[in-house]
C-alpha cells in the first residue's frame, strides 16, 4: 500500500512541471495571437497594450473560458442598455427583486479582436467618461497607473486585480509592446466624429437566442429596436451621439415618417432638431434626427474643440456632437446669423471668453417688408 502510495505521489509531483510549461505555452500563444490588435488599439486610443493583454489573459482564463471560447468575449463585457448584438447568458453577479441569482446578459462577438476594439469603446464611452475618462490622461506607458487606476474607477472588485496585471505584465514583459502614443486633438476628434458618424449599411438578418429577427443597424451591431421604442415590433435603425438616441432619414423623409416609424411626437422631434423648420420639410439621406433633447455641453472622449474643416454650420456641428444650437452658439459667443470660418476652433465644452471667440462671418439677412404703395 505505501508502495502504491509512493508511486501515485511521484505521478503527481512529476507532472506539476509539465502542467506549469503546458500553461505557460498556453499564455505565450495567447500574448502572440493578440498583440497585434492590443498595439493597433493602443495607437488609436492610448490604453496600453500590455494593460489590454494582461487584461484579455485574466478575465478569460488565456482564451479558455466559457464565454471567451463560446462569445469570443474575453473582457467580460455584458449588455448593457445600448448592445444589440448576439448575446450569451450565465450565472455571474445579478439578481431579480428577492435577491436570487440570475442569469447575466453577456456581449457575443464574431471574433475576439472585436471584443478587444469594444473593450477600448467600453472604456471611451461618453456616458462613463467621469468614471473612466482620467486614465485617458496618463502615459501610455504607464501600466502601473493604468493597473490601480481601473481597480480605482471601480471596473475590477478584487482588491488584488492591479498587483495581478502587474505581475503578468512584468513576468512576461508586456511592457514591450508599450509605446509612447499621443493622441492630438485631431485624432481625438476623429474618435469622437467615429461614435458619431456611423456608417449606414443595412444587412445580415438572422435570428437570436430568442427567436427576434434581428438587423444590423449603423453601428454594425445586430438587433431590434432597445432604444426609446423598444416596445414597436419593427426593426429600427438607431445610434447614439453624446449618449442620446439618434435615427438617420431617408431620402425624402419627413419628421412625421420618422414619428411614426420611432413612436417619438412629432412636436418632441422638431424641438429636438432645431434646424428643421417644419413638420413636412423633406430630409436628404443619412440626417441625423435626435429622438432625445440635446445636452448643452459635448461629454465624449476628450474632445473639447472641433476644427471646421468645410461649408458648415452651428447647427451642423451642433447636429453632430448632440449639443443644443443655444447652447453652442453660447458657449463660442456667436450671435444667431454667424458662421464659423474654416479652420476656426469651436468651443464643445466650456465657455469661452470674448479674446477667444471664434472667426466667423455674418449670413445676410433682409427684410421681408414690401411697399404695396396705395394698393389697400
Amino acid at each position: 500500500m505505501q508502495r502504491f502510495i509512493l508511486y501515485i505521489m511521484t505521478l503527481i509531483i512529476g507532472s506539476l512541471p509539465q502542467t506549469q510549461w503546458a500553461n505557460r505555452k498556453i499564455l505565450e500563444e495567447y500574448i502572440q495571437a493578440y498583440k497585434d490588435v492590443a498595439i493597433s488599439e493602443m495607437k488609436r486610443t492610448g490604453i496600453p497594450a500590455s494593460i489590454k493583454l494582461a487584461q484579455g489573459l485574466l478575465e478569460s482564463d488565456m482564451g479558455r473560458s466559457p464565454l471567451a471560447v463560446k462569445a469570443k468575449n474575453h473582457f467580460g463585457i455584458k449588455c448593457g442598455g445600448q448592445w444589440q448584438g448576439e448575446v450569451y447568458f450565465k450565472y455571474d453577479d445579478d439578481k431579480d427583486s428577492q435577491g436570487n441569482l440570475i442569469e447575466s446578459c453577456f456581449r457575443a462577438f464574431k471574433s475576439a479582436e472585436e471584443s478587444y476594439i469594444a473593450h477600448s469603446e467600453f472604456l471611451m464611452d461618453p456616458s462613463k467618461r467621469a468614471r473612466y475618462g482620467f486614465l485617458f490622461q496618463l502615459g501610455s506607458t504607464d501600466y502601473q497607473g493604468w493597473a490601480n487606476g481601473l481597480k480605482f474607477s471601480g471596473y475590477a472588485t478584487d482588491p488584488k486585480y492591479p498587483s495581478k496585471l502587474v505581475r503578468l505584465i512584468e513576468a512576461y514583459k508586456l511592457y514591450e509592446f508599450d509605446e509612447t502614443v499621443m493622441i492630438s486633438e485631431n485624432q481625438k476628434e476623429e474618435l469622437a466624429l467615429s461614435e458619431v458618424i456611423k456608417v449606414k449599411n443595412i444587412d445580415n438578418q438572422y435570428k437570436t437566442k430568442t427567436g427576434e429577427s434581428r438587423t444590423e443597424n449603423a453601428d454594425g451591431y445586430y438587433g431590434t429596436d432597445r432604444g426609446p421604442n423598444s416596445r414597436q415590433s419593427k426593426t429600427i435603425q438607431y445610434s447614439k451621439i453624446n449618449d442620446l438616441y439618434v435615427t438617420y432619414s431617408k431620402n425624402g423623409e419627413t419628421l412625421k415618417n420618422i414619428s411614426r416609424r420611432t413612436g417619438r411626437s412629432v412636436y418632441d422631434l422638431l424641438e429636438f432638431n432645431e434646424g428643421i423648420s417644419s413638420f413636412e420639410s423633406e430630409l436628404e439621406e443619412g440626417e441625423i434626427v435626435f429622438l432625445e433633447r440635446k445636452k448643452k455641453a459635448y461629454y465624449g472622449f476628450d474632445v473639447e474643440f472641433y476644427t471646421v474643416k468645410g461649408n458648415e454650420t452651428m447647427y451642423d456641428i451642433s447636429q453632430m456632437f448632440g449639443i443644443r444650437l443655444e447652447s453652442l452658439l453660447v458657449k463660442n459667443n456667436f450671435p444667431n446669423n454667424a458662421v464659423p470660418q474654416i479652420g476656426a476652433h469651436i468651443s464643445l465644452v466650456k465657455h469661452l471668453s470674448s479674446d477667444e471667440t471664434p472667426k466667423f462671418d455674418w449670413i445676410e439677412t433682409f427684410d421681408s417688408y414690401v411697399d404695396l404703395g396705395d394698393l389697400r
